[in-house]
């Protein structure tokens, strides 16, 4: 996909966290101590290497390519959802604190109520950044009752919280809204990353894969469907990366809407079609393709399906 908006540290960046997820081995406290990536975009002075939200993007995408199963993308978006000087934000960019963020709650008297559903990666988190009316407020995982859901994406979790009472500090008046467009960026940047990595197997399957004794991608009916796929492909690509750009501007909100919308729309598209090029092999366990399938279902309904996007889309017009 392209890169001509890279300039050469993104395109390390990049080229080191793929390089990274390749290799074997790779853990949390590596992923988070060695290079550093949930404190990529967190400013200097609080632990981060103050980057911007591009850079994040970067990441992300690639953790989507790899099908990463660490809670990268919801630490990342818990820690920069957070007021700038909010105490938990140093361990959140360190990684030694995993956070996620959570919707749907009320407050009263500084206590969280109400419920919570297909919060990523609230089975393994240590803090929640729980949205509550116009304000983001700070919850101990131990503090609230967490419910394991089964996913049809299996390379990581989702749960339901409820909070019953459960004592909360502010953490970012305000910043509600801020931490939902966050998150849709982020998982805009990481169905890029399900859908490259998809279109790239399926391309490589075709140049391989030998019917009648010549290469099924010299057959036009597939050269043209993947072309339609890659040019879905390369629009969203240039959509997402807008949104990372304007973080922090007026135009973040629409603009990560509109990302999540696009990118999730393409990585859906792309790996169901990659099943089908595939052929029957796409549908085995033990090739990736469904797994991919799976990633991109999940994203495009999470934090807005299409139908809600749109929606929101068209009350700003």
């Amino acid at each position: 996909m392209s890169t001509v908006d890279f300039d050469a540290e993104q395109l390390a960046l990049r080229d080191s966290v793929r390089a990274f997820l390749a290799s074997d081995g790779y853990s949390w406290d590596r992923l988070t101590g060695e290079l550093g990536l949930t404190a990529l975009a967190v400013p200097e002075d609080h632990g981060g290497f103050g980057a911007t939200l591009l850079e994040a993007g970067i990441a992300l995408e690639e953790a989507g390519a790899a099908l990463l199963g660490a809670p990268l993308l919801s630490t990342t978006v818990a820690a920069l959802a957070l007021d700038p000087a909010d105490p938990a934000l140093a361990p959140l960019a360190a990684g030694t604190t995993i956070g996620a963020v959570a919707f749907g709650a009320t407050v009263s008297d500084g206590l969280l109520h109400g419920r919570a559903e297909h919060v990523l990666d609230g089975d393994v988190a240590d803090l929640f950044v729980v949205a509550a009316g116009d304000n983001l407020y700070a919850a101990e995982a131990s503090q609230v009752a967490v419910t394991v859901v089964p996913t049809l994406d299996t390379t990581r979790g989702q749960a339901t919280l409820v909070f019953d009472g459960v004592p909360a500090r502010p953490a970012g008046p305000g910043r509600a809204s801020h931490a939902l467009d966050l998150l849709r960026a982020a998982l805009a940047a990481e169905s890029i990353g399900v859908a490259r990595a998809a279109l790239e197997i399926t391309i490589e399957h075709l140049r391989t894969r030998q019917q009648f004794g010549v290469p099924l991608a010299t057959f036009q009916a597939l050269r043209h469907r993947v072309a339609d796929l890659y040019v879905e492909l390369e629009q969203a690509t240039s959509t997402a990366r807008h949104a990372l750009r304007v973080a922090g501007t007026a135009d973040f909100p629409v603009a990560a809407a509109l990302a999540k919308l696009a990118a999730a729309d393409a990585a859906y598209t792309v790996t169901r079609e990659a099943i089908q090029l595939l052929g029957g092999i796409g549908f085995t366990w033990e090739h990736p393709a469904h797994r991919y399938l799976k990633r991109a279902t999940t994203n495009h309904v999470l934090a807005g399906d299409p139908r809600t996007l749109r929606r929101s889309l068209l009350a700003c017009v």
